[in-house]
């Protein structure tokens, strides 16, 4: 019969220990925070209710604040910040070679198509291959080339473009935010940007995105240029 009271008394217990302890982190976040613990650079999150490093950035659809936040990929679903930008820009890369590789291989297919229709049925066709099927105007396997070829092609401009933009960051030193706002603060060189993305093996990472290549920072702290002519001064 005393068996439900020690528990009701342990449970009573813990949840006052659990109370003290998060008492005692707000006092001791509050200590550092008051006494310039945090850099300036840092703001606070109200999504998150909690101090955030600079770079970093709250995500709506994620839910939670990304290290060194670019933007939400829509097509992979998540955020792409300190950790995985480098497997984003190596999927650009790749996905942009493979689709173009495929545009090219389905060329002589397109070509003989081309010379069997005119080229007005044909331009019809690659621009609105479902029309064209659903009027019954081509066949099943004309359908199936055009809609592949614009496949291929479509998906290697889109990873094309992207790569052209991300590579022009990467050279900035730039987030997606920090280039929509004009900001150059961590414009280091560069050769300095690329380490700082990609890692010291920077060159081979574009090969194969998992190779050993450690990044150098912690997403938290970041060198400005302000802090490199410091140094050099």
């Amino acid at each position: 019969m005393f068996e439900p009271l020690v528990r009701n008394r342990e449970l009573f217990y813990n949840q006052k220990a659990e109370r003290v302890s998060f008492i005692h982190l707000r006092i001791l976040l509050s200590t550092l925070l008051c006494a310039g613990y945090y850099s300036r650079h840092w703001s606070y999150c109200y999504q998150c209710q909690s101090q955030v490093p600079p770079r970093s950035g709250h995500c709506s659809a994620c839910r939670i604040c990304i290290l060194r936040r670019d933007h939400h990929c829509r097509l992979l679903g998540r955020c792409v910040g300190f950790r995985n930008y480098r497997p984003f820009l190596c999927l650009l890369l790749h996905g942009a070679g493979v689709l173009l590789h495929a545009s090219v291989l389905l060329g002589p297919a397109l070509s003989a198509l081309l010379r069997a229709h005119t080229p007005l049925h044909t331009a019809a066709l690659l621009l609105l291959p479902w029309l064209m099927l659903l009027t019954g105007r081509v066949s099943l396997a004309q359908f199936a080339l055009a809609f592949v070829t614009d496949t291929c092609v479509a998906g290697a401009l889109l990873c094309g473009a992207g790569l052209l933009f991300h590579g022009m960051l990467l050279l900035r030193g730039q987030t997606t935010w920090e280039w929509a706002r004009g900001q150059h603060a961590y414009d280091l060189g560069p050769c300095h940007n690329l380490q700082a993305a990609l890692g010291p093996r920077w060159v081979l990472v574009w090969l194969w995105p998992f190779l050993a290549s450690p990044l150098p920072g912690d997403g938290i702290t970041f060198q400005t240029a302000a802090d490199v002519g410091l140094m050099a001064s």
